[in-house]
């Protein structure tokens, strides 16, 4: 019997019929005087031993007992806020639907195609692409999860990760990370249109690239790991600007991995080694940090992918406690829900 029949009605019942606990007080960032800027939501799918997580509780605050993921790395919101975690750990893309309080698998008619699923993002058509950096593809599936075709069937990748879709111009980004460049790519067909970058510490190039994406308008942010940077090329692929390098310091990077965009352009970045996210205004300045080591509420311990959905809520993918910690932004779109609350 396949690992997805197995594992797949015993995450699917956890998922949806577990007992949530007590609310909790509020956790933010920057603490008093300052006014908070982040706000740490709840947690969800913690511990890998498949107990409880109710999905119409993920936005509530309450805390849920236990988990689902083996082991999660990506996270994607599409445009309807589904939520999907890929999980190296099962081979499996999981998806949740707050909105149809469902739980589901991408491509789960069967044995699982994934070997090691690493990015996972989707374009307005609906349409599904995820990385698996063991086989060396990109998966594509169609708006309901079944799957249409693969590429790099040619041994184009040698280890495809990062993903992003630029739906006006029918793009789609891989990042490979062996081969230290940005692979652009015919949405529909698969085909090569051009690389981006190469090896080397210049502007430019790259040093075991991994997790990219777009801005507003098209600009292609690339996290540069072991140059410890991140770098900013715009719809043409030409270099615009970097910022960041090695170190231990504020808007410094020792080990980047997950970036997201907000509705307001502030760009976050993982960091595994600080176990938090940096959070910079378009310039590259830093502006504030978030998280911590541990297991506990706001704490992660090697977090990877990160995401955020249209309201600017933040997911966190939490490696090590084989969870995902929900933040959010409380920008405009914050205050706007909080206004419907107390009209």
């Amino acid at each position: 019997m396949s690992l997805l029949k197995r594992v797949a009605p015993f995450i699917i019942i956890s998922l949806l019929y577990g007992c949530a606990g007590k609310k909790l007080p509020d956790i933010v960032w920057p603490l008093p005087p300052d006014p908070p800027k982040i706000r740490f939501v709840k947690s969800f799918a913690g511990s890998g031993q498949f107990k409880g997580l109710n999905v119409s509780d993920i936005f509530l605050g309450i805390e849920p007992v236990g988990g689902a993921f083996i082991k999660p790395h990506g996270v994607h919101a599409d445009q309807h806020d589904r939520i999907f975690v890929t999980d190296t750990g099962a081979g499996l893309v999981i998806v949740l639907d707050p909105t149809k309080n469902k739980v589901s698998m991408v491509g789960a008619s069967g044995r699982t195609l994934f070997a090691k699923p690493i990015g996972v993002t989707s374009d307005k058509d609906g349409n599904v692409y995820v990385t698996d950096s063991a086989k060396d593809l990109v998966f594509v599936f169609d708006g309901n999860d079944q799957f249409v075709t693969a590429f790099g069937r040619e041994g184009e990748f040698k280890q495809p990760t990062g993903l992003a879709v630029d739906n006006a111009r029918g793009l789609l980004y891989v990042t490979d990370t062996h081969k230290h460049q940005i692979f652009v790519l015919n949405k529909k067909t698969g085909e090569i249109i051009k690389t981006i970058g190469k090896r080397g510490k210049l502007e430019g190039e790259f040093n075991f690239p991994a997790y990219i994406t777009l801005d507003k308008k098209g600009n292609l942010y690339v996290v540069d790991i072991m140059n410890g940077r991140m770098q900013v090329f715009d719809p043409e692929g030409r270099f615009l600007r970097t910022w960041g390098r090695l170190g231990d310091g504020p808007g410094q990077f020792a080990r980047p991995k997950g970036v997201a965009i907000d509705s307001e352009g502030h760009i976050y970045v993982v960091d595994a080694a600080f176990n938090n996210v940096q959070m910079f205004n378009e310039d590259g300045q830093m502006l504030m940090a978030f998280g911590e080591y541990g297991e506990g509420r706001s704490q992660q311990i090697l977090p990877a992918g990160i995401a955020i959905d249209s309201e600017d809520r933040i997911y966190l993918v939490d490696q090590w406690n084989a969870r995902v910690n929900v933040y959010e932004y409380m920008g405009e779109k914050y205050k706007a829900r909080q206004g419907k609350k107390n009209p």
